[in-house]
């Protein structure tokens, strides 16, 4: 009988493990490069992959001449510590094996695109490239080199593309300089070297005119529909070091993972802040269940369970209810199924910070995401004061953004005891009591603040974004 038509329960704890050793990430970056160079022996393969870093830089530079490119990936060489592999170096190096291959005065220009390829391909397999990664720069130039080094496996991790009008890179071609001792490029505007000795040597490039410029133009700007998905246009016609921020910030960003992953978010605010409205917009789109704390109580106390006979004197008297009951509540609905396989967002909880630390020291219960809503007391006055409930159709309203669309509506609407200027106030300084310790112990996992004094959409979009992002924890 076929077992795998029986529905199958795994563990949470086996997809928390994955998630936190990233073995999704893992085991696609082994498949990915097994399928690239097919080996022999893919177990021995393996086994020296997973010794070398996979996350090392390789990083592709395109531009049109006069971009800045080669600055550009010497500036990055230096902060990447990586190696910076360009087309005419590569030229002065080619392996013996591959000499017999080249035409009788090779140039950049005359090699054909697969010899290319099968050259880079050499490169990037050397021991220091593996090691400390690569820059590529000035290759390729048309859609024909782009193509043969995907065909070969050189999938960059990032690919950058300096933009600028063509009067300007054309402006830029006729004053640049080369020093042919030391290779450094040069300007006689923008870039002039200091030493009489330097500026004396320097040469003009070739192929630098103004047709052969638009040539240049015309056949690079289809070079950059090959890598689209990892490529990222910066405007070269800025200060190089404002370009140079930008590029290293992009090519040192850890890569955003494609990996399923559990959403366990917990939503933080004081009251007015819009927790239940961006909890409702989160489980629509993403399908996952909303724990709120105030409804898990409630419904014990319906079902009377035994936890719930427990509680009941608590709100009763309108007291809090004892962190070991309330704990026990959550790990309880936390552990059914759809939060185990969907995962969840929770509001409600925690309020203090040793409520915080007792969800995280259970793996099904520590949040991946946390979010704060954070919103001045007078909107959160506003907010609630001037809201009314419709006792007939359950309808929310509001004086100000949402009034009544009858006189009869208007009427009949009814304020909840609890939206008096003084208990917002007092529910809002409740709030306040423990928020800088809920901050303290959340910041360091990386908890990202929302202005939420936005209209909803706005919020939700905020939100949404921290979701689905990589987390830049300090």
């Amino acid at each position: 009988m076929d077992q795998t038509l029986y529905p199958v329960n795994i563990s949470p704890e086996f997809l928390l493990y994955a998630e936190r050793n990233t073995l999704f990430e893992l085991f696609q970056k082994c498949i990915s490069s097994l399928l690239v160079d097919r080996p022999n022996d893919p177990i021995t393969y393996l086994i020296d992959f997973l010794k070398k870093d996979a996350d090392v830089p390789r990083v592709v530079i395109l531009g049109p001449p006069a971009s800045g490119r080669h600055t550009i990936g010497k500036l990055l060489q230096k902060k990447l510590n990586a190696v910076l592999i360009e087309a005419a170096d590569l030229l002065h190096n080619i392996p013996s094996k591959f000499k017999d291959k080249l035409p009788p005065k090779p140039t950049i220009h005359n090699i054909p695109s697969t010899l290319w390829a099968q050259l880079f391909e050499e490169r990037v397999k050397d021991f220091e490239c593996v090691r400390r990664g690569w820059i590529l720069v000035d290759f390729p130039n048309n859609r024909e080199q782009a193509l043969a080094l995907q065909g070969h496996g050189i999938a960059p991790r990032y690919v950058v593309c300096l933009e600028a009008p063509d009067n300007v890179l054309i402006e830029r071609a006729a004053g640049k300089r080369i020093d042919p001792k030391t290779k450094d490029i040069y300007h006689i505007t923008f870039h002039v070297p200091s030493s009489r000795e330097i500026q004396d040597r320097l040469i003009t490039p070739e192929d630098n005119s103004e047709k052969a410029m638009h040539l240049r133009l015309k056949e690079y700007r289809r070079v950059k529909d090959c890598y689209k998905p990892v490529l990222r246009t910066i405007n070269a016609d800025q200060p190089l070091n404002d370009i140079f921020t930008q590029i290293y910030s992009y090519a040192s960003k850890k890569e955003r993972s494609i990996a399923l992953h559990t959403p366990r978010i917990v939503i933080l605010g004081p009251t007015g802040s819009g927790r239940k409205t961006v909890a409702t917009q989160i489980s629509r789109k993403y399908d996952v269940p909303i724990v709120s704390i105030p409804t898990l109580l409630k419904q014990q106390i319906v079902s009377k369970t035994p936890l719930g006979a427990s509680i009941k004197p608590y709100l009763d008297r309108q007291t809090l209810v004892p962190d070991s009951l309330l704990t026990q509540i959550i790990k309880d609905r936390l552990n059914q199924k759809d939060c185990t396989t969907k995962g969840w967002v929770m509001i409600g909880f925690p309020r203090t910070r040793e409520q915080a630390e007792s969800l995280a020291r259970t793996p099904v219960m520590a949040p991946t995401r946390v979010f704060f809503l954070d919103i001045p007391l007078d909107i959160a006055l506003e907010r609630l004061t001037n809201r009314a409930l419709d006792p007939v159709t359950g309808d929310r309203f509001h004086t100000h953004e949402r009034p009544p669309p009858t006189h009869n509506i208007k009427q009949r609407l009814a304020q909840h005891p609890t939206d008096d200027e003084e208990s917002v106030q007092k529910r809002y300084q409740t709030y306040s009591v423990y928020y800088d310790e809920l901050q303290d112990f959340y910041s360091p996992q990386g908890a990202i603040h929302v202005a939420a004094d936005q209209d909803a959409y706005t919020v939700f979009e905020a939100v949404e974004a921290g979701i689905v992002n990589q987390l830049h924890k300090e």
